[in-house]
């Protein structure tokens, strides 16, 4: 995965807004977009941190392309497991605690 890909999903991921993370790290919000759309421009190393810095990410995630050397955290879940989480935080508690309940069963249905 590309640091556009990357930096697009961690976006996306968050629920945030292109022009949010570009006035947040003090750049332009056509700057800002070179570096998500086809272009894929890289922006300088401190533009890299301060976006890093907004989205709770590291630089490092966001730029290398092989990630298993860097620190587990939800940064590097899979597309799947992203969405998930993603539908998850906007379901009611009741709805959250059926699909706890059911990933419990399938769960345990896996360790037998």
């Amino acid at each position: 995965m590309s640091f556009k890909d990357r930096l697009r999903d961690e976006i996306e991921f968050r629920g945030l807004l292109v022009k949010e993370v570009s006035s947040a790290v003090g750049i332009s919000n056509s700057t800002f977009l070179s570096y998500i759309d086809a272009r894929g421009v890289l922006p300088n190393v401190e533009t890299a941190v301060k976006i890093a810095n907004y989205l709770g990410v590291s630089v490092e995630y966001l730029v290398e392309s092989n990630t298993k050397d860097i620190k587990k955290s939800d940064e590097q879940l899979s597309p799947n497991a992203r969405k998930l989480i993603t539908i998850f935080k906007n379901l009611s508690e009741y709805d959250q605690n059926v699909i706890l309940s059911l990933a419990n069963i399938l769960e345990n249905k896996q360790s037998r």
